[in-house]
């Protein structure tokens, strides 16, 4: 789960920060938080192809108040949540005009924190991988991408229902991003889940056809780590 947190106050993101950290260890939800102290740098960074699944929001800020930054993150097409932060809760009618999930008072409240998180966070949705085509948001669920290829400085994923997708993203960056145990970088080029290898050979040969390459000097360190996983599957 991708997380942004904008708040002009060092001392206020931290203490949403250590909150959020506390919140998805104790229910072992993965996730990535970026910080922001103004909002032009998150609305730039979602313009560029950036996602994230929550953004909890400042509405006072020096710079651009956090009714302004939303505006414009609807406007460069971001669809995920927005949370606002606040000392007051006058503004909570005009939150409905871009489509706010909530909002949270100040001084943090954990308990509070915990109770909006528990209704606005979808464990169905956990596992989903962001996609931005043409200023729309695509979210491809772990189980339905075979593998990801790193081709002429663009990465391609490659779905179980024959779609593709361009990420302009470093692999080791989608590497990052999709951290689920099924997935196993096998070669510079190549990051496979290993839900779909048919057969483990010199190379990977996977149940939709394709061919996946697996670096020549790790193959037997590679190849036992998907022994590994195969095996822990028959188990369960």
């Amino acid at each position: 789960m991708r997380i942004a947190i904008c708040d002009d106050s060092q001392i206020d993101r931290e203490v949403i920060k250590d909150f959020l950290h506390a919140y998805m260890t104790d229910r072992s939800i993965p996730n990535i938080m970026t910080e922001y102290e103004n909002g032009r740098n998150l609305v730039d960074d979602i313009e560029e192809g950036g996602y994230y699944d929550l953004v909890f929001l400042d509405i006072y800020m020096d710079e651009m108040d956090g009714m302004c930054i939303a505006r414009n993150l609807r406007r460069v097409g971001y669809t995920g949540k927005i949370v606002f932060l606040t000392s007051a809760a006058e503004f909570a009618v005009d939150s409905y005009e871009v489509e706010a999930s909530g909002y949270l008072l100040k001084p943090h409240n954990y308990d509070k924190l915990s109770a909006l998180l528990n209704r606005l966070i979808d464990r169905t949705n956990i596992g989903q991988f962001q996609v931005s085509v043409r200023n729309t948001i695509y979210s491809i669920p772990f189980a339905e991408i075979v593998y990801v290829e790193s081709r002429n400085n663009v990465c391609i994923l490659h779905c179980s229902d024959g779609r593709e997708y361009t990420v302009y993203k470093k692999l080791s960056e989608i590497e990052a991003q999709l951290d689920d145990s099924r997935f196993l970088r096998c070669h510079q080029s190549y990051l496979v889940n290993m839900s779909y290898i048919a057969k483990a050979d010199k190379q990977f040969e996977l149940t939709t056809g394709d061919v996946v390459l697996i670096r020549q000097r790790s193959q037997k360190e590679i190849r036992s780590i998907y022994q590994e996983f195969a095996a822990r599957g028959r188990k369960s």
